[in-house]
């Protein structure tokens, strides 16, 4: 787990460098889209993307709502939040997206960007151009396959948080499916690339009430929260409470 860290860290540092071209075959990213099968249908995915961008937090947006969807990314290192604006000017995150994940998949059928998205810390994403990647669907049906997985992950995991849970059953439920995510540091630190605002604006729970309950976890022994993050101390109640939302699913763990 900490090597995985380890290198989405050192994914992350690149990410200050100029676009480069991509090769999936070196790509560490265990969890990307053709990595598991190699051979083709990574090289085919590799000679299709275009060069990959480096993104920084407060840096122009990756995409926009409202624009025509032209690619899809593929999030190579770092973190990246895809949000939109209600009718009172806040906004409302419909998503974070770790490496392995990719952006856009809300979008195809509509041909347009259905949120904005930016960096949460430093990163990087390889960019699928959209009539390369129909062409290449058509060749290679895996990864038209692959895709429609990806899609379904979405799905499932929108369906998972869009129930009734307590403040308590979200919160434990995003920590545990984080750790899943990006895995644990140095001394088992869980640190959160995401402010603790932004991870109540995803949850739709005040920041207060994240605070609160982040509070009450560490009374009850289940958490320790330190500068840098925080380490889970007791799984098994964490676990039993996050149980209902269903995010503890084998498809939701896919660290890179």
């Amino acid at each position: 787990m900490a090597a995985r860290q380890s290198a989405v860290i050192a994914m992350t540092l690149e990410a200050a460098a100029p676009t480069l071209k991509t090769d999936c075959i070196l790509c560490p990213v265990r969890s990307c889209l053709v990595h598991r099968d190699g051979g083709d249908p990574a090289q085919a995915w590799s000679e299709m993307l275009a060069p990959r961008q480096a993104l920084m937090p407060g840096d122009r947006a990756l995409q926009r709502a409202g624009d025509r969807l032209q690619a899809l990314h593929s999030v190579r290192g770092g973190c990246v939040k895809t949000f939109t604006i209600d009718a009172a000017g806040q906004e409302r995150i419909r998503g974070f997206y770790f490496p392995g994940d990719i952006i856009g998949l809300d979008a195809l059928a509509g041909g347009v960007s259905l949120s904005t998205a930016v960096a949460v810390v430093p990163s990087q994403v390889c960019v699928a151009p959209l009539d390369d990647l129909h062409a290449l669907m058509v060749q290679m049906p895996v990864i038209a396959q692959r895709l429609m997985q990806q899609t379904s992950r979405e799905l499932a995991m929108a369906l998972a948080l869009a129930g009734e849970y307590s403040a308590e059953q979200r919160l434990a439920a995003f920590l545990l499916h984080l750790r899943g995510r990006i895995g644990l540091g140095i001394n088992g630190v869980l640190r959160l690339p995401m402010a603790q605002r932004d991870i109540g604006n995803y949850l739709r729970l005040a920041n207060e009430t994240v605070c609160r309950t982040l509070k009450r976890f560490e009374q009850k022994g289940w958490i320790v929260q330190g500068d840098r993050g925080l380490r889970l101390v007791d799984d098994a109640a964490l676990q039993a409470a996050a149980a209902p939302v269903g995010l503890d699913a084998p498809m939701f763990r896919r660290a890179a």
